[in-house]
């Protein structure tokens, strides 16, 4: 199976993407500050010396599998995590969130249970939970099924915003590990699930005794609290949070021209729910690079001497950590090196 089997064209993302900048651009004013393949939008606010950094997301349909196993706040919650990581990669701290909720007719129970996750992750982060909007709209969307986006806004200082130009040839490629599949690839997932012939409750294939919904629906992981004062004392050089695209589709979106990072692809070990994706689903693995995170949810680049402290500081943290590659001079972009080499 492919993503695009699944419903999913990275590929028609992008160009829409593409086609639609300029549009997007003819809004900006002078306050506006321009990121190359940022994660975040980020602007000054008038009168104000912070600059204000902005994020829009969805689950996705990670929320079907959630439903089904009676986890609906936990996935909830992990729409507030993945907002925080967007801004954490240019290093801004979380201010406050919106959401929509959405369902063909509401469910108080199921609002309810979207909330609560929100709440709790909001109050992890440090967000207010500030508002946002509840619909129910019969004619757009299926019976038993609820939609949850967010927006996530936050603030950086002018001098600490980072924004890939200070990433240098010679720089070290760091990975801070994930948690299962974060919030993306669920539409390729929950397909290979369905051909699988297993149940949620069915023991992961090549597992340590987790079930398949255990590993499917781990929680989107929060990486501020190692991350932040790395960043806030000037020590890393840019971030790239793992979403759709993959390690390779997200840190190309923090290099400059004239860099490319070079992946060493056995460097750290890939969790068994990836491998079983893979494996039931006959996913090509150059696929599953694009649509997984294949075990890393973080991807930090630090000076060749900040590498032993920065990897040490992260693991007190409680974070595990591995050196994943590096940065040389060449054409922008990321290239995966073949094992042992």
């Amino acid at each position: 199976m492919r993503y695009s089997d699944a419903g999913v064209d990275i590929s028609r993302s992008d160009s829409i993407k593409d086609q639609v900048l300029q549009e997007i651009q003819s809004t900006w004013g002078g306050a506006v500050r321009p990121l190359v393949g940022g994660f975040a939008g980020v602007m000054r606010y008038p009168g104000a010396s912070p600059l204000v950094a902005a994020t829009m997301d969805g689950v996705g349909t990670k929320l079907h599998l959630a439903m089904r196993a009676g986890r609906l706040e936990d996935a909830a919650a992990d729409l507030v995590y993945h907002g925080a990581n967007d801004l954490l990669v240019h290093g801004a701290r979380p201010l406050a969130f919106l959401d929509y909720v959405a369902q063909a007719r509401l469910n108080p129970e199921v609002v309810l249970a979207v909330v609560r996750g929100l709440s709790r992750a909001c109050r992890e982060v440090g967000a207010a939970l500030l508002g946002g909007e509840t619909a129910e709209m019969p004619d757009t969307y299926l019976p038993g099924v609820v939609d949850v986006a967010g927006c996530m806004l936050g603030t950086v200082d002018d001098a600490l915003l980072l924004d890939g130009s200070r990433v240098r040839p010679g720089d070290r490629v760091l990975a801070l590990a994930g948690s299962g599949l974060h919030t993306n690839g669920y539409s390729l997932a929950r397909r290979v699930l369905a051909a699988s012939g297993l149940e949620l409750s069915s023991p992961l294939p090549g597992g340590s005794g987790e079930s398949v919904g255990d590993a499917l629906l781990q929680p989107h992981r929060w990486y501020g609290r190692a991350l932040l004062p790395l960043a806030e004392a000037g020590r890393l050089r840019a971030m790239a949070h793992v979403t759709g695209g993959g390690i390779a589709g997200n840190a190309v979106r923090v290099l400059p021209q004239g860099c490319r990072v070079h992946v060493q692809a056995d460097s750290w070990p890939v969790p068994a729910v990836f491998a079983w994706l893979m494996q039931a689903g006959g996913v090509p693995l150059d696929d599953a690079r694009s649509a997984l995170n294949m075990g890393v949810g973080m991807v930090v680049v630090t000076a060749p001497e900040e590498e032993a402290g920065v990897s040490e500081e992260l693991r007190r943290a409680g974070e595990t950590v591995w050196t994943i590659g590096a940065v040389a001079a060449g054409e922008r972009g990321v290239e995966w090196t073949a094992p042992g080499r």
